[in-house]
């Protein structure tokens, strides 16, 4: 297969060409250009099966260049490259064909997608894109958990159908090396732990030890979440439950008790309602509620005073929740069990 790629800037230019020719691991051929005028000529003559086009340039920009080949060479298949503020401009492409559109700084992972769906057939078994990343979700969520057994089944799940048993070693190295970048982005993203970068770009000769090294970083971030909570889920659980029943006198709201375990609210009230099958709030009256029934059950207590001990000054508003909770306001409760 022959690949032309045209950019004006020699850097950039002589970086996509290398990555081209790494992924094509010797079997593509690839011309590079600096112009659109150039790359029109010599596709006219000689037709490749891709052009890989800036979208600004001198003499004849991209635009232009798609357009005569959507004319000229139309079985010639283009894909566009363009900065942040050239969107609007790269999407009148999309008129002659042009089969992607990439940003700039184009990284080796996204440019073997695209090529990977450019060049190859399409095949029926070929996982989509929205499963992908339903994948890297799960394995999101497995990791924040630090849930090893989740983990190990996403990863077993995964191996396989997103690292290619055929695929080149530099682009299955690329895969490896952005799977776990943005693994830890999206960690970092939720701004609780901040952990650190990986590795510079790693390149593996065999894909088992690709598959290796990946493995062990999502294993690694998974014990270092472990080491940030200070032990597992259920000892924080266990450390938020028992600081709540220890202060339901006083109002405590769930940004304290996230911070008295050390998780971020968001991430704490995620956690708790998976944990407990209920939100903070709904717990907290629960355990209220109880509490106010043993005091009510005690003759000498006043009902005002319960109120005040659960944590309600307001003895209309306890008087509410109690009836919601129980079925009935807490002086019936008290004629319920023989107390006048």
């Amino acid at each position: 297969m022959h690949v032309v790629v045209v950019e004006d800037e020699p850097m950039i230019r002589l970086g996509l060409t290398r990555m081209v020719e790494r992924y094509g691991a010797g079997k593509l051929r690839v011309t590079a250009f600096a112009n659109g005028e150039e790359a029109a000529a010599f596709v006219r003559d000689t037709p490749p099966d891709l052009v890989l086009t800036d979208i600004r340039m001198p003499r004849m920009d991209g635009l232009e260049l798609c357009r005569i080949i959507s004319e000229t060479r139309p079985s010639v298949k283009t894909v566009v490259i363009s900065g942040y503020g050239e969107f609007a401009y790269a999407q009148k492409c999309l008129t002659y064909g042009v089969k992607e559109y990439l940003l700039k700084p184009v990284t080796p992972g996204e440019l073997y997608s695209v090529l990977d769906r450019v060049l190859k057939p399409v095949r029926a078994e070929a996982p989509s894109i929205s499963e992908y990343e339903q994948w890297l979700d799960a394995l999101e969520e497995a990791v924040w958990s630090a849930d090893p057994d989740a983990a190990a089944a996403c990863w077993t799940e995964g191996k396989d159908r997103y690292f290619e048993e055929h695929a080149s070693p530099e682009r299955l190295s690329a895969a490896v090396n952005d799977v776990l970048r943005l693994l830890v982005k999206r960690l970092n993203a939720r701004d609780v732990f901040l952990f650190p970068e990986p590795p510079e770009r790693r390149s593996f000769p065999a894909r088992q030890e690709a598959l290796t090294f990946l493995e062990e970083e999502i294993f690694k971030l998974s014990g270092l979440l472990q080491t940030y909570r200070g032990g597992n889920l259920k000892n924080v659980w266990e450390e938020a439950k028992a600081y709540i029943d220890q202060h339901l006198a006083t109002d405590i709201s769930l940004e304290e008790v996230a911070g008295k375990v050390g998780l971020a609210p968001a991430y704490f009230s995620h956690l708790f309602k998976k944990t407990a099958n209920e939100t903070f709030v709904q717990y907290r009256i629960r355990k209220r509620m109880e509490m106010a029934k043993r005091l009510l059950e005690i003759p000498h207590y006043k009902v005002i005073d319960v109120s005040l001990a659960v944590g309600y000054q307001s003895y209309p508003h306890f008087s509410i929740l109690f009836k919601k909770a129980v079925g009935c306001s807490p002086s019936e409760y008290r004629q319920s069990i023989g107390i006048k």
